[in-house]
Protein backbone atom coordinates (compact mmCIF):
# COMPACT_ATOMS: atom_id res chain seq x y z
CA UNK A 1 0.00 0.00 0.00
CA UNK A 2 1.26 3.49 -0.83
CA UNK A 3 1.70 5.85 2.13
CA UNK A 4 1.72 9.66 2.30
CA UNK A 5 4.98 10.70 3.91
CA UNK A 6 6.34 14.04 5.06
CA UNK A 7 9.93 15.09 4.49
CA UNK A 8 10.77 13.58 7.86
CA UNK A 9 9.27 10.21 6.94
CA UNK A 10 6.26 10.56 9.23
CA UNK A 11 2.87 9.52 7.94
CA UNK A 12 0.78 12.61 7.19
CA UNK A 13 -2.57 11.95 5.54
CA UNK A 14 -5.09 14.74 4.92
CA UNK A 15 -8.35 15.15 6.78
CA UNK A 16 -11.40 13.49 5.13
CA UNK A 17 -12.77 16.84 3.88
CA UNK A 18 -9.48 17.89 2.38
CA UNK A 19 -8.93 14.36 1.08
CA UNK A 20 -11.96 14.67 -1.20
CA UNK A 21 -10.47 17.77 -2.81
CA UNK A 22 -7.14 15.97 -3.17
CA UNK A 23 -8.82 12.99 -4.83
CA UNK A 24 -10.65 15.25 -7.29
CA UNK A 25 -7.51 17.19 -8.16
CA UNK A 26 -5.42 14.03 -8.14
CA UNK A 27 -7.66 12.27 -10.65
CA UNK A 28 -7.69 15.28 -12.94
CA UNK A 29 -3.94 15.88 -12.84
CA UNK A 30 -3.05 12.21 -13.05
CA UNK A 31 -5.27 11.72 -16.07
CA UNK A 32 -3.90 14.77 -17.83
CA UNK A 33 -0.36 13.58 -17.21
CA UNK A 34 -1.32 9.98 -18.05
CA UNK A 35 0.16 8.82 -14.75
CA UNK A 36 -1.06 6.23 -12.30
CA UNK A 37 -4.05 8.06 -10.83
CA UNK A 38 -4.39 5.75 -7.86
CA UNK A 39 -0.79 6.16 -6.75
CA UNK A 40 -1.19 9.93 -6.48
CA UNK A 41 -4.05 9.77 -3.98
CA UNK A 42 -4.11 6.27 -2.47
CA UNK A 43 -3.69 7.70 1.01
CA UNK A 44 -6.72 9.94 0.54
CA UNK A 45 -8.81 6.99 -0.65
CA UNK A 46 -7.94 5.06 2.49
CA UNK A 47 -9.44 7.82 4.62
CA UNK A 48 -12.60 8.38 2.60
CA UNK A 49 -15.93 6.60 2.17
CA UNK A 50 -16.14 4.56 -1.03
CA UNK A 51 -18.81 6.74 -2.60
CA UNK A 52 -16.91 9.94 -1.93
CA UNK A 53 -14.11 8.56 -4.08
CA UNK A 54 -16.60 7.46 -6.74
CA UNK A 55 -18.19 10.91 -6.71
CA UNK A 56 -14.81 12.48 -7.42
CA UNK A 57 -14.27 10.05 -10.29
CA UNK A 58 -17.75 10.64 -11.70
CA UNK A 59 -17.29 14.39 -11.82
CA UNK A 60 -13.89 14.05 -13.44
CA UNK A 61 -15.18 11.60 -16.06
CA UNK A 62 -17.27 14.55 -17.23
CA UNK A 63 -14.08 16.45 -18.07
CA UNK A 64 -12.86 13.74 -20.43
CA UNK A 65 -15.95 12.69 -22.37
CA UNK A 66 -16.39 14.06 -25.89
CA UNK A 67 -19.81 14.48 -27.45
CA UNK A 68 -20.38 14.36 -31.19
CA UNK A 69 -21.72 17.75 -32.37
CA UNK A 70 -25.49 17.61 -32.62
CA UNK A 71 -28.49 19.90 -32.29
CA UNK A 72 -29.57 17.99 -29.18
CA UNK A 73 -26.22 18.50 -27.46
CA UNK A 74 -25.84 22.12 -28.53
CA UNK A 75 -29.33 22.96 -27.28
CA UNK A 76 -28.57 21.78 -23.74
CA UNK A 77 -28.60 24.63 -21.28
CA UNK A 78 -26.83 22.63 -18.55
CA UNK A 79 -24.37 19.78 -18.17
CA UNK A 80 -26.51 17.33 -16.21
CA UNK A 81 -24.95 14.47 -14.25
CA UNK A 82 -27.90 12.22 -13.44
CA UNK A 83 -28.35 9.51 -10.82
CA UNK A 84 -30.88 6.84 -11.78
CA UNK A 85 -32.37 5.07 -8.76
CA UNK A 86 -31.27 5.39 -5.13
CA UNK A 87 -28.59 8.03 -4.56
CA UNK A 88 -25.52 6.63 -2.73
CA UNK A 89 -23.58 9.92 -2.90
CA UNK A 90 -25.57 12.12 -0.52
CA UNK A 91 -24.52 15.74 -1.00
CA UNK A 92 -20.97 14.89 -2.09
CA UNK A 93 -21.57 15.37 -5.81
CA UNK A 94 -23.49 18.58 -5.20
CA UNK A 95 -20.54 19.96 -3.25
CA UNK A 96 -17.99 18.95 -5.89
CA UNK A 97 -19.92 20.48 -8.76
CA UNK A 98 -21.15 23.69 -7.11
CA UNK A 99 -20.44 26.68 -9.38
CA UNK A 100 -18.63 24.45 -11.89
CA UNK A 101 -19.04 24.57 -15.67
CA UNK A 102 -18.30 21.99 -18.35
CA UNK A 103 -18.36 22.76 -22.08
CA UNK A 104 -19.45 26.25 -21.08
CA UNK A 105 -22.57 24.91 -19.35
CA UNK A 106 -23.31 24.97 -15.60
CA UNK A 107 -23.13 21.53 -13.99
CA UNK A 108 -26.27 20.21 -12.31
CA UNK A 109 -26.84 17.00 -10.33
CA UNK A 110 -30.22 15.45 -11.18
CA UNK A 111 -31.81 12.57 -9.30
CA UNK A 112 -34.17 10.39 -11.34
CA UNK A 113 -36.51 7.54 -10.50
CA UNK A 114 -36.38 5.87 -13.92
CA UNK A 115 -33.92 5.79 -16.82
CA UNK A 116 -36.55 7.06 -19.26
CA UNK A 117 -36.25 10.46 -17.55
CA UNK A 118 -32.54 10.68 -18.42
CA UNK A 119 -33.05 12.21 -21.86
CA UNK A 120 -30.86 15.30 -21.89
CA UNK A 121 -28.41 14.00 -19.29
CA UNK A 122 -24.73 14.10 -20.21
CA UNK A 123 -23.81 11.34 -17.74
CA UNK A 124 -26.12 8.81 -16.11
CA UNK A 125 -24.96 6.89 -13.04
CA UNK A 126 -27.10 3.76 -12.68
CA UNK A 127 -27.49 2.93 -9.01
CA UNK A 128 -27.30 -0.51 -7.43
CA UNK A 129 -31.05 -0.26 -6.79
CA UNK A 130 -31.52 -0.64 -10.56
CA UNK A 131 -30.00 -4.12 -10.64
CA UNK A 132 -33.19 -5.89 -11.69
CA UNK A 133 -33.88 -3.22 -14.34
CA UNK A 134 -30.35 -2.83 -15.66
CA UNK A 135 -30.95 -4.29 -19.11
CA UNK A 136 -34.11 -2.22 -19.60
CA UNK A 137 -32.31 0.93 -18.38
CA UNK A 138 -29.44 0.44 -20.82
CA UNK A 139 -31.85 -0.30 -23.66
CA UNK A 140 -33.43 3.10 -23.00
CA UNK A 141 -30.14 4.96 -22.67
CA UNK A 142 -28.13 3.42 -25.51
CA UNK A 143 -30.04 5.44 -28.10
CA UNK A 144 -29.18 8.68 -26.26
CA UNK A 145 -25.79 10.42 -26.26
CA UNK A 146 -25.40 9.70 -22.54
CA UNK A 147 -22.28 8.33 -20.84
CA UNK A 148 -23.44 5.47 -18.62
CA UNK A 149 -21.58 4.64 -15.39
CA UNK A 150 -22.30 2.11 -12.64
CA UNK A 151 -20.75 -0.27 -10.15
CA UNK A 152 -23.28 -3.02 -10.82
CA UNK A 153 -21.70 -6.43 -11.60
CA UNK A 154 -21.27 -7.23 -15.31
CA UNK A 155 -22.28 -3.67 -16.21
CA UNK A 156 -19.94 -3.59 -19.21
CA UNK A 157 -21.11 -6.98 -20.46
CA UNK A 158 -24.68 -5.66 -20.48
CA UNK A 159 -23.68 -2.68 -22.61
CA UNK A 160 -22.66 -0.10 -19.98
CA UNK A 161 -19.74 2.23 -20.68
CA UNK A 162 -17.75 2.72 -17.46
CA UNK A 163 -17.86 0.33 -14.50
CA UNK A 164 -16.42 1.05 -11.08
CA UNK A 165 -14.34 -1.79 -9.63
CA UNK A 166 -12.75 -2.38 -6.25
CA UNK A 167 -9.17 -3.60 -6.55
CA UNK A 168 -7.10 -4.09 -3.40
CA UNK A 169 -9.53 -1.89 -1.48
CA UNK A 170 -9.20 0.97 -3.96
CA UNK A 171 -11.68 2.29 -6.48
CA UNK A 172 -10.75 1.67 -10.11
CA UNK A 173 -12.74 1.66 -13.34
CA UNK A 174 -13.01 -0.31 -16.59
CA UNK A 175 -14.28 0.90 -19.97
CA UNK A 176 -16.38 -0.60 -22.78
CA UNK A 177 -15.45 1.44 -25.86
CA UNK A 178 -17.92 -0.39 -28.11
CA UNK A 179 -20.76 0.98 -25.99
CA UNK A 180 -19.17 4.44 -25.94
CA UNK A 181 -18.84 4.42 -29.73
CA UNK A 182 -22.41 3.18 -30.17
CA UNK A 183 -23.67 6.32 -28.41
CA UNK A 184 -21.53 8.56 -30.64
CA UNK A 185 -19.34 9.55 -27.70
CA UNK A 186 -15.61 9.58 -27.19
CA UNK A 187 -13.31 9.32 -24.18
CA UNK A 188 -9.97 11.05 -23.83
CA UNK A 189 -6.99 8.80 -24.45
CA UNK A 190 -5.48 10.10 -21.19
CA UNK A 191 -8.49 8.77 -19.28
CA UNK A 192 -8.25 5.40 -21.01
CA UNK A 193 -4.60 5.08 -20.00
CA UNK A 194 -5.50 4.99 -16.31
CA UNK A 195 -8.42 2.57 -16.69
CA UNK A 196 -7.92 -0.90 -15.23
CA UNK A 197 -9.08 -2.41 -18.53
CA UNK A 198 -10.42 -1.17 -21.85
CA UNK A 199 -12.40 -3.33 -24.28
CA UNK A 200 -13.64 -2.55 -27.77
CA UNK A 201 -12.65 0.06 -30.33
CA UNK A 202 -12.89 3.84 -30.11
CA UNK A 203 -14.73 5.94 -32.66
CA UNK A 204 -12.14 7.77 -34.80
CA UNK A 205 -14.61 10.57 -35.41
CA UNK A 206 -14.97 11.51 -31.74
CA UNK A 207 -12.02 10.01 -29.87
CA UNK A 208 -9.29 12.68 -29.41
Amino acid sequence: MISCLSNTGALRCPSPDRALRIVSRGIRCAVILALCAIASFACAQNRMPEYSVKAAYLFNFARFVRFAPSDAFNSRQRFDICIVGDDPFGQTLDGLTANEQLDGKPVRIVRLKIAAEARGCAIAYISASEGSRLKADLDVLHVQDVLTVSDLPDFLQHGGMIQFLTVENHVRFAVNLDAVRGAQLGLSSELLRVATSVSGEASPGVHP
